[in-house]
């Protein structure tokens, strides 16, 4: 990978990288130190991405969630993934504005479920392109993906009642 070439991938997919890292973590800092991080290891090891197997966007959001995880395993915050695991609260509409609800209620999903529906949602990344980020088969992602809405559907219910009033 020449200059041009990283400098044209930089500015594709930086803002989907820190948004990513951003939802996911809920730290501006922590979303900047995993974006850089992302760029670095593309800079170090540009062999490692091969575009037989699919298009950067998703082999940088793979490098991102794995930064994550790391980052989160030596802070000790990372429990053990658990996809059904579900501990939330219905959203409380007259705390907050709608934006706020749905970010806080995006938060308390589970981390697997957190991670498919930014990238799926916020992002627009395939499902193809989410399990090869994820490092898991297709159905699995759309298992987790159905999860993540459901689990919205219920936490924000409070929200739309608000709303059909």
């Amino acid at each position: 990978m020449n200059e041009d070439e990283f400098g044209a991938a930089f500015h594709q997919h930086k803002d989907a990288l820190y948004r990513f890292a951003w939802r996911m973590s809920g730290s501006t800092a922590m979303a900047d130190d995993v974006t850089q991080d992302c760029f670095v290891e593309l800079l170090r090891n540009p062999g490692r991405f091969d575009s037989r197997r699919g298009s950067l966007r998703p082999y940088l959001l793979g490098i991102a969630r794995n930064r994550l995880l790391e980052r989160w395993r030596k802070e000790r915050r990372w429990d053990p993934l658990e996809e059904d695991s579900f501990a939330a609260v219905p959203a409380d509409p007259a705390r907050r504005e709608t934006s706020d609800i749905v970010a806080a209620a995006v938060q308390q999903l589970p981390p697997l479920q957190r991670e498919v529906l930014i990238m799926a949602e916020y992002e627009g990344c395939s499902l193809e392109e989410i399990a090869r980020a994820v490092e898991s088969e297709t159905g699995t992602v759309k298992s987790r993906l159905h999860r993540a809405r459901e689990n919205l559907r219920r936490m924000l219910a409070p929200l739309r009642d608000r709303i059909q009033e």
